[in-house]
């Protein structure tokens, strides 16, 4: 059996570690990777921002927030627990102040001082900041199932945090773009060639979907808001097979993660609809997938509705 990237990735999107770690022990030509592993989660050893130690009492911060969750396992609100009175102990703040408060109005504060931007909050439902120092803003025609509109979209560079997934692939995968309720798209930079299908139909259909959704409806589940946005990638793709992806990250179990949650439901009305199951949906033609997804896209509607 050969190393399947895609399945390696599929288990970090789920948040399964420990199945990352196993998979990747398997392959000794992973020896590499998985001692990385190895040293990171089981030997702590930490990374640090060169030459500030206020960042890097916050930042550590994170990084045994995500030992906490996704290699120890910790309950879910333990760790936030954990992060919150850490993040007080960082900031010389009183152990009641709130996980938010201390993110958004405290530490950010430390960053936006030394010209960085910071965007805190969950991702799926874990918590990981996003901290970059440039922003380029750019205005793109996007079309959708529903119509062309424009869309601002900020192209974010100079990263010294990208949240929990690329804290534990080491930078290979992790989240390339979000949108917030005021419908401007916010990019990755360096995870895309902006002339090519990933950038086109993954970052900015995807996320102009999640824009639209939000305008129509204010406080769509984040499950619901990835099923639609994953579907228009299906019906816009035609170079990538991103059903084989989705079947990797499909994860019913934990409805908080909205990215695996919302697979899971794809891959399963899809398997319903062609008569396959998963894996033989996946390496269907590309126009059957198509096809398939925009039935459920339209079928989807009614979310905005109730």
């Amino acid at each position: 059996m050969e190393f399947n990237r895609t399945a390696y990735r599929g288990y970090l999107v789920r948040g399964d570690l420990p199945g990352a770690m196993a998979y990747v022990k398997g392959f000794p030509e992973q020896a590499g990777l998985y001692e990385k592993f190895r040293a990171r989660f089981e030997e702590e050893r930490y990374d640090v921002y060169d030459g500030d130690e206020a960042f890097d009492k916050i930042l550590l911060c994170y990084q045994r927030y995500y030992r906490n969750t996704f290699y120890l396992r910790l309950d879910r609100s333990e760790a936030e627990d954990r992060l919150r009175a850490g993040l007080a102990r960082a900031l010389g703040m009183a152990d009641t102040v709130p996980l938010d408060e201390l993110e958004e109005e405290r530490a950010a504060d430390v960053f936006r001082r030394k010209g960085f931007h910071f965007q805190g909050g969950r991702t799926s439902g874990w918590y990981g900041p996003y901290i970059w120092s440039v922003t380029e803003r750019r205005t793109f025609e996007v079309e959708l199932p529903d119509g062309l509109e424009s869309y601002t979209v900020n192209l974010l560079d100079g990263f010294i945090s990208r949240s929990w997934l690329d804290y534990l692939s080491f930078g290979e995968t992790g989240t390339g773009g979000w949108t917030d309720g005021d419908g401007v798209i916010h990019c990755v930079r360096s995870a895309y060639d902006l002339a090519g299908e990933d950038f086109q139909v993954s970052l900015l259909k995807h996320e102009a979907q999640h824009a639209r959704d939000l305008a129509r409806k204010p406080g769509l589940p984040s499950e619901d808001l990835e099923y639609r946005a994953k579907l228009v990638e299906l019906i816009y793709s035609s170079r990538r097979n991103l059903l084989e992806r989705f079947v990797r990250e499909a994860d019913g179990a934990d409805r908080r993660n909205g990215h695996a949650a919302a697979s899971c439901r794809i891959v399963e009305g899809i398997s319903r609809l062609l008569g396959h199951n998963a894996g033989e949906a996946a390496a269907l033609p590309a126009d059957q997938i198509q096809s398939a997804a925009r039935t459920l896209f339209e079928e989807s509607g009614g979310l905005l509705e109730q």
